[in-house]
Order: structure tokens, then C-alpha cells, then sequence
């Protein structure tokens, strides 16, 4: 059947008729790429960046338009699809420990292909005397076993509250006894594996076991992603005890062709989703021929947009970012700036656009796209300025910012409707996407003048979104008496 399917995808991809939809993409990705490209044209009258960089970046500007919409069509057709079949093939199983099994081996198998996560084990492996892959495994594992709590609890219906407030005291507590190189591989491990392909698929995968649960599934809808952040982050800062007080410093990536690198971490992000549903499929979906055609060419899609939008990334954002960032160094206004590019940064995310969508889908549009957006871009916005204000500041550890922060989301959690809570803690998951980690850390480590002093930013980030959608709920929670 998969054979026939594949010698009819030519022809279908004649006939499928996706144009709508994709230059509705069009449209959108374009209105929330211009504003970086302004910005970064009025920063250059102050910097005077080098012509070659302009081009690129206006070239890649292009491309992460492109690759967006092709990506988030490719998403719709296939990835939402996927995670819904899955879903509902969970809601089947009789046993829970079926379900908990399933869930520790599909974020097992996602977690191992993040080669975010690989880059950054390959940085830190000389700081905690352990191999790469054991320490992606370990990583992988963490997201594994909390993707199973995550499902445990939408089956039980347990509040996601409740949840969040008990692995929060477990990080806090490991926090205390560990050091700001714990804390640096623990958030960073976080937004290593919360990538653009692996976060839309955990979001359709709770959305598909969510919608078996009758009236309660707005409420379990979201936070799949919430829950399975934190396990990078518990076993990042289990890992980090067994290391001294050495010096810790990220080291730069070596450079490869932007194309190389961006084939490689799509193929990495999408082959093993596309394997386990084809196995799957085989066995139990039994997809009509049509419908499994289309899965097929979301997948396409994906890969396609998701090669093109990485490539992009890297090869027009990247340097230009750090050549920003060191021409502003000095500059007063460099907190405001940073503020004003979180602001528009965070809207260009592919993850982000999948979950702002998600949630005016399934709140019937009682919680609005925009106000999802606009929140998510105040707390990226303040995460990057609170990062370069540390950048400047001596004596200004991590934990200053991330536990106050997380320590009053929690509280609010216990006052704002749950479907918020999981809004929340999934937001500083897609927040921290392959932008964040790419044209933002870049610019703060041209502001810092080293790589090691600019990974904060990412702990931020997975930290402010969280408090401004919290913020969020308990306005729309007052607004709503």
C-alpha cells in the first residue's frame, strides 16, 4: 500500500490544490518578518553594517518567509493529522501503562534527533566528564518520562497546576544545591529539545488525547509541551551535580554550509516522526490511500519549508545578529533595543504561529490568535532585555530572574482558568525556537563579546512567556465577571 501510495504522490502533487491557504501564510509570515527587517535597517544607521551582510540578511529574510509558509501548510496536512491519529490511538489503550510506555518512547525517539540538542552536548560535554550521546540520552530520557506524566495526568484529569507546582519544586530544590553551570545546562538542555518540528507534533499529540475526554478538553488541550520542558531541565540539573566548580564556556559551533546544516536538522526533525507513523500506519491507522497521499505531502511540505527556513536562518540572521550586537555595545539604549527585538522576533517563530492558532481553534475564538501573540511578545521582549541587562551586571546569576519568575507564574496558576496554565508553560517552549536560539543569541553574544555570556537569553525566554500568559489569564479571568 505504502509503495502505491508513493508512485501516486506525483500525480497528486499536480491536482492538490494548497495555493489559499499558503498565501494566506504568505501574508501573515510577511507581516511579522518586515517589522525585523525595518528594525534592523534603522539599526544600521548607527552600526553600518557591511553590504555583504545586508544582502544576505534581506535574501534570508526572504527565505524565512518562503520556508515558514511552506512549513506551517506542510504542518496542517500532515503533523496535526498525525498527532491527532496518535491521540486517539492512545485513547484505545486499555492499560495506562500502555500509554505511559508510548508516551517515554515517542519523546525518547524526538528528543534523540533534536541536533539542537547534540550541538549543545558536544559544548558542554568537557564541563561534566560524560560522552555527548549519554548525555542526550539522559536529556532525551527526561523529555521521554514527562511527555508520559503529561499523558498520565490528561487521562486522570489531573489539574496541570498541580503538576507544574510539584516538578517546580523539584527544580527549585535541585537548583539550591547545584551551580549556575547546572542552571545553565538545565534551561539551555530545555530549549534545546523544543524544536520547530519536534514542538508542533507534541502540541497535536495532546490536542488528539485531549479531544477523547468530552467536556474537559479545553482544559487538557494544552501543556504537553509545558510538562515535557521540564524534563530536560530536572535531568540537565541532575547531570550538573556531578560537576565541580569548573569553568563552563558554550563553545562556538564550527561553520558548515547554511543549506548542509539546514538539510541535516530537518531530515534529523522529521524522519523519525515520518517513520514511527509509517510503521504505525502499516499496522494500526490503516490511513484510506487519499488521506495517507496528503499526509505524505504534508510531510514534504514540512521538510521542505523547514530546510528553507533553517538555511535562511543561519545563513542571513546569524552573523549579521553578532555584528549587531557588538556595534551596540556601548550604546544606552541597547536595553530597549534588545526589548524591541524580542518584540518581533518571537512572531516569526514557526512554533509559535502553530500554538496561537491551536488555541483560537479549539476556544472556539474565545481566546483570540492576537492576544496569544501579543503576550508571548512582551515576555520574549522582556526576556531579551532582562539577558543584556545580566550581560552588564556583575554578580547577576540566573536564578535571580528564573525563580521569582517561575515562583509567581505558579502562583498565578492556582488563580486563572487551566486551559491558561497549559498555554503557559507550552508558550516558553515554542518561544524558545530555532530564531530565539539563532538571531537573539547571537546578538547577545555580540553584545557580551563571548559566546559563553550570551546562553541566558534562552533561560529567559523558556521563563517570561510563561509569567505574561499567566498575566493574561487572570486579566481575561477578571475581564470575564
Amino acid at each position: 500500500m505504502l509503495k502505491e501510495t508513493i508512485a501516486r504522490l506525483p500525480l497528486f502533487l499536480t491536482q492538490y490544490k494548497e495555493a489559499p491557504i499558503f498565501l494566506d501564510y504568505i501574508k501573515e509570515n510577511t507581516k511579522a518578518v518586515l517589522p525585523i527587517v525595518f528594525l534592523v535597517f534603522i539599526l544600521n544607521f548607527f552600526v553600518g553594517l557591511a553590504s555583504d551582510l545586508l544582502i544576505k540578511f534581506v535574501l534570508g529574510a526572504f527565505g524565512v518567509i518562503v520556508g515558514l509558509s511552506v512549513f506551517l501548510s506542510g504542518i496542517d496536512l500532515s503533523i496535526s493529522k498525525i498527532g491527532s491519529m496518535m491521540g486517539d490511538f492512545l485513547g484505545r489503550f486499555d492499560k495506562i501503562i500502555k500509554v505511559i510506555l508510548f508516551g517515554i518512547f515517542i519523546g525518547f525517539v524526538i528528543s534523540m534527533a533534536e541536533p539542537d540538542l547534540l550541538i549543545l552536548a558536544n559544548q558542554i560535554t568537557h564541563a561534566i566528564g560524560l560522552s555527548p550521546w549519554l548525555i542526550v540520552a539522559v536529556i532525551s530520557l527526561g523529555v521521554g518520562l514527562m511527555i508520559a506524566m503529561g499523558l498520565f495526568r490528561i487521562f486522570n484529569e489531573i489539574f496541570i497546576s498541580k503538576l507544574m507546582w510539584i516538578l517546580y519544586i523539584i527544580i527549585f530544590a535541585l537548583m539550591f544545591i547545584s551551580n549556575d553551570t547546572g542552571h545553565a545546562i538545565a534551561f539551555d538542555a530545555s530549549g534545546a529539545t523544543t524544536g520547530a518540528m519536534t514542538t508542533p507534533f507534541i502540541i497535536a499529540l495532546g490536542l488528539g488525547v485531549a479531544n477523547l475526554k468530552g467536556d474537559y478538553s479545553e482544559d487538557n488541550s494544552f501543556g504537553l509541551v509545558g510538562i515535557a520542558s521540564a524534563g530536560p531541565i530536572i535531568a540537565g540539573l541532575l547531570m550538573s551535580l556531578s560537576v565541580g566548580e569548573n569553568t563552563f564556556e558554550i563553545e562556538s559551533a564550527a561553520h558548515t554550509s547554511a543549506i548542509l546544516s539546514g538539510i541535516k536538522n530537518a531530515s534529523f526533525a522529521i524522519i523519525p516522526i515520518a517513520l514511527v507513523f509509517l510503521l504505525m500506519n502499516t499496522k494500526y491507522f490503516k490511513t484510506p490511500k487519499d488521506e495517507l497521499t496528503e499526509i505524505l505531502l504534508g510531510l514534504l511540505y514540512t521538510y521542505l519549508g523547514l530546510i528553507i527556513f533553517l538555511s535562511s536562518v543561519e545563513a542571513g540572521f546569524m552573523e549579521l545578529a553578532r555584528v549587531l550586537g557588538e556595534g551596540l555595545r556601548e550604546s544606552k539604549l541597547l536595553p530597549l533595543i534588545g526589548f524591541v527585538m524580542g518584540l518581533l522576533v518571537v512572531l516569526a517563530e514557526p512554533a509559535v504561529a502553530v500554538l496561537a492558532e491551536q488555541v483560537e481553534d479549539v476556544t472556539g475564538g474565545s481566546i483570540k490568535r492576537k492576544s496569544i501573540l501579543r503576550a508571548l511578545s512582551i515576555g520574549v521582549a522582556s526576556a531579551v532585555m532582562l539577558a543584556i541587562i545580566r550581560i552588564n551586571s556583575e554578580n547577576f546569576a540566573l536564578w535571580m530572574v528564573i525563580v521569582p519568575g517561575f515562583l509567581l507564574s505558579l502562583l498565578l496558576s492556582l488563580k486563572i482558568p487551566q486551559i491558561f496554565v497549559g498555554i503557559a508553560f507550552d508558550s516558553g517552549g515554542v518561544a524558545s525556537g530555532p530564531m530565539t536560539a539563532t538571531f537573539i543569541l547571537a546578538f547577545c553574544q555580540g553584545v557580551a563579546g563571548n559566546v559563553a555570556d550570551g546562553f541566558g537569553v534562552i533561560s529567559f525566554v523558556a521563563m517570561m512567556p510563561v509569567l505574561t500568559i499567566m498575566i493574561l489569564g487572570y486579566l481575561y479571568k477578571k475581564g470575564s465577571r
